[in-house]
């Protein structure tokens, strides 16, 4: 599999703010995400990114929305690393985001159904006299 590392992404604001860099265009991330990254590519020599779960951080860094350019956050963090991304197919508005913001080869999958648990107990009973109401 090559080089594997295990790692929780760090956090992406600041305290007391932590969404302040998604509505920022001239704040930058804090060094400790800046260098987790570095040190995935430039240290560890990982292969490959692979991330797991909806909202990623990388792909809200400031930049420009469209054609990132190397002035761009989510382009100096992902720099040459192949990033996979594994997102949930029925998300794909955000799936477009990471694609489009930090090159990700995003692999869908399907979220489990759900089943209805339905009410219990004397919530049934008051459920049915509120719908024949």
């Amino acid at each position: 599999f090559g080089n594997v590392f295990i790692g929780v992404q760090p956090s992406f604001g600041y305290e007391g703010d932590p969404m302040r860099l998604l509505f920022s265009k001239s704040a930058s991330p804090h060094h400790g995400f800046a260098a987790y990254h570095t040190y995935l590519e430039k240290v560890f020599g990982a292969d490959a990114v692979l991330h797991f779960g909806t909202h990623g951080s990388l792909e809200f860094m400031p930049g420009k929305q469209v054609g990132m350019a190397s002035s761009c956050y989510p382009d100096r963090l992902i720099n040459s690393m192949p990033n996979l991304y594994y997102y949930a197919a029925n998300n794909p508005s955000e799936a477009t985001i990471a694609k489009r913001r930090s090159y990700a080869a995003t692999i869908s999958y399907l979220t489990p159904p759900a089943e209805n648990a339905g009410l219990y107990k004397g919530l049934k009973e008051l459920g049915e006299l509120v719908s024949s109401y």
